[in-house]
Order: structure tokens, then C-alpha cells, then sequence
């Protein structure tokens, strides 16, 4: 097992940009990969929690990049999710629908016994995910074909998340993981928090997704993000039709069918504000694997 320490940061200002690799792996070898959060890389306490603005505030950094020997371009990566293990103290500083009404305040949300304890005495189960995590790409995205801060609830333990090869190695970045948060991050942040992210990579050519594919035990979910809700509809839809042909070797035209009537929208990314759910919202269209050809 290796393990990557979360000073190996890809730098904010070369976002995207880094194509030196902090560390080499081979496929399917087990890799911890440290990570660190916003506003102090690890909050211990409350005075740790900077608000953005502060003299003390730091924006966060994901670690990496990550070689995976053989991986080539035109290939994909598959991240399998095995461990989430939180450092410090799960903090926000969020915002919400209703911000308005109930202005928020930097806060920090002790965890006890695997759950969240929240304002109020209220706790909650943690339920950690990496919120950051994409392939190096060619150039400085717009969208998220290449993976990014996609904040999506289903990129947790026990899931595999497939991302497209740009460069050869793939050149992985991660971090940005958030102890409790739902679909759609309508505060603005999940309960932020460091982490060691225990992960195993190897390279798929099977579902060769041209973007975002997420796996779990019992569904596929295509992920797609445009400059509008519906074109970003359409481009899951047109994913999930490609694999379920490709998968099932029907017509697409069937498969078509099948994601339409069996599919679940889901929302990843942020809605916390008016303008977040007019632009570039990033979606998912969910299938369950329980898909039998019956022959005619």
C-alpha cells in the first residue's frame, strides 16, 4: 500500500495544469491519498474556521497528480472508493436557498460515534464523498467531461467512479470531501472536513464512458454538465443510451426507451443559489442493473 501525504497539492493558480506526477502506481495497487480542506487545511478547533475574506483563510488544494502506469489517452480510469477516514473537524460556512432569511455563521460539526453533531443537539449519520476528483485534462475545462468538483453524493465507499484519460498515466487529482451532504450541496458546502481517501485504480476499457460514469452494487449513472439544465439532460441521456446499447447489445433506440422509463435524474453539484440552477448544473441520469434480455 502507498500512501500520498496531502502536501502533494496540485497548486490552485495550476489547476488543471500540473503534469508531473507526485506519485507512480501500477493498476489495482491500494493508494491512500491525504487530503486537506478549505479555510485551514485541518481544522482542530473553531478558531481554525477562517471565513473567506479572513487574512488566516486558505482556498483548497487536491492532491496529485497520480500515474497509473499504462493508462493511455482514450482510455479511462476506474477509482475504486474503499475508505473514508475523516481528520479534524467537518466544518461549513454555507449559504442555502434561505440564506435570507437565516444568515449562517463558520461552524463546526463534531462527529461522534460516525454521526454529525449539528446546531441544536440534532446528529445526523456521516455519509463521506469526495466532492473534488478528476483526470488531468488538455486544456482548462468549462464543463466536467473530465471529472472535477462535481460535489456528487454516490462518489463514496464502496462505488467506482470512471473518468476519461487525457494524458498517458491519467495524471488523478482528489481531495475536497465532505462528512455529511445531500444531492444538490444546497448549502453551499457539505461539512467539509480532511481526509484519507483509501482507493484502488485500474484502467477500464469496457465502459470507456466519455465522461463521468459512476458504479454502485445495484445502478449505472451517467454525469453530464452543459451551459443549460436541459443540455445537460439530454448529453446523460445520450451517455446512458450509448452504454446500455453497447452493454446489453440492443438497438439504441430500446435502449433509449429503457433509461427513460427506468432512469432516475439526480443532481450533483452545487444549488444553493438562483444563478447555480440556471447554468452549467451538472446531472445524473441513474439505471439500475437489473436488465434482462428476454429472447423473441
Amino acid at each position: 500500500m502507498k500512501r500520498l501525504t496531502r502536501d502533494k497539492r496540485v497548486p490552485l493558480q495550476r489547476r488543471y495544469q500540473v503534469l508531473k506526477p507526485v506519485m507512480k502506481v501500477e493498476p489495482g495497487e491500494t493508494i491512500v491519498v491525504e487530503t486537506v480542506n478549505h479555510m485551514t487545511p485541518i481544522v482542530r478547533s473553531e478558531s481554525d474556521v477562517h471565513p473567506h475574506g479572513s487574512p488566516e483563510y486558505q482556498e483548497r488544494e487536491e492532491t496529485g497528480p497520480i500515474y497509473v502506469e499504462g493508462a493511455k489517452s482514450g482510455d479511462a480510469l476506474a477509482i475504486h472508493i474503499e475508505n473514508i477516514d475523516i481528520v479534524g473537524l467537518p466544518h461549513a460556512y454555507g449559504c442555502g436557498p434561505l440564506v435570507d432569511e437565516y444568515p449562517q455563521k463558520p461552524r463546526v460539526f463534531p462527529v461522534e460515534n460516525d454521526r454529525c453533531i449539528l446546531p441544536g443537539g440534532v446528529s445526523v449519520p456521516i455519509h463521506p464523498m469526495v466532492g473534488d476528483i478528476y483526470t488531468t485534462p488538455n486544456i482548462s475545462p468549462r464543463f466536467y467531461d473530465h471529472g472535477g468538483n462535481m460535489d456528487f453524493t454516490e462518489i463514496k465507499p464502496g462505488n467506482t467512479l470512471y473518468l476519461p484519460v487525457y494524458h498517458d498515466g491519467g495524471l488523478l487529482v482528489l481531495g475536497d470531501v465532505h462528512a455529511v451532504q445531500g444531492d444538490g450541496e444546497i448549502y453551499g458546502e457539505g461539512a467539509e472536513t480532511a481526509a484519507d481517501i483509501t482507493i484502488i485504480v485500474e484502467i477500464d476499457r469496457k465502459y470507456r464512458n466519455p465522461r463521468p460514469l459512476v458504479e454502485t452494487d445495484d445502478s449505472l449513472i451517467t454525469l453530464a454538465c452543459r451551459e443549460k439544465l436541459f443540455d445537460s439532460i439530454q448529453l446523460a441521456t445520450r451517455d446512458m443510451t450509448e452504454l446500455l446499447s453497447k452493454i446489453y447489445d440492443i438497438s439504441k433506440e430500446d435502449a433509449y426507451i429503457t433509461c427513460n422509463l427506468s432512469g432516475s435524474l439526480r443532481i450533483a453539484g452545487s444549488m444553493s443559489r438562483r444563478y447555480m440552477t440556471e447554468e452549467r448544473c451538472i446531472v445524473g441520469l441513474s439505471v439500475e442493473k437489473d436488465i434482462e434480455i428476454i429472447e423473441r
